[in-house]
């Protein structure tokens, strides 16, 4: 039996609960689906090859979270919708998050939607999130402005090569 809209909402909500509380990424994988090839995606909303930042796996969904408590802690996440369409068990979800960079303290904040797909077990098979704020506030963008041009050139083959290896 597929899932209900109020159902399919509680399960988002501890999704996001756990998210914005800087759980274990663990924690956070206990939320998607072991039985299917599990689709993560996070680009920005003028992004020309967003498929270039989609990932598919357990092992990346759980690099991508690791990758993001290792240089930032996620704060003020604020749900500003959500819309629920039972009959596809998807949930479109607005927010905005507050990133700090743990090496520098500096700030920002990404708006987004987020599209969470789940199956009848209420397990997420598909979680994309499309920065709606200007380019440079997608986290998957982030450049720490005290960091200088090989730091940053450093990060961002760290960055893929952590999703390479899944």
């Amino acid at each position: 039996m597929a899932p209900s809209a109020a159902q399919l909402t509680l399960a988002a909500e501890k999704l996001l609960f756990d998210i914005s509380t800087n759980v274990l990424s663990s924690r956070i994988l206990s939320h998607f689906s072991l039985d299917s090839n599990v689709v993560m995606q996070h680009s920005w909303s003028t992004c020309p090859n967003p498929n270039s930042y989609r990932f598919t796996g357990l092992n990346a969904v759980r690099s991508y979270f690791d990758l993001l408590s290792t240089h930032y802690e996620r704060s003020s996440l604020t749900q500003h919708t959500i819309h629920v369409v039972e009959s596809t068990g998807c949930v479109i979800i607005t927010a905005s998050v507050q990133w700090t960079w743990k090496s520098s303290r500096h700030q920002w904040q990404e708006d987004y939607t987020c599209h969470i797909d789940y199956d009848s077990s209420l397990q997420v098979v598909s979680f994309i999130v499309v920065t709606t704020s200007p380019e440079w506030t997608c986290v998957m963008r982030a450049v720490d402005p005290t960091w200088g041009g090989k730091k940053k050139k450093l990060f961002n083959s760290l960055q893929w090569s952590v999703f390479s290896l899944t």
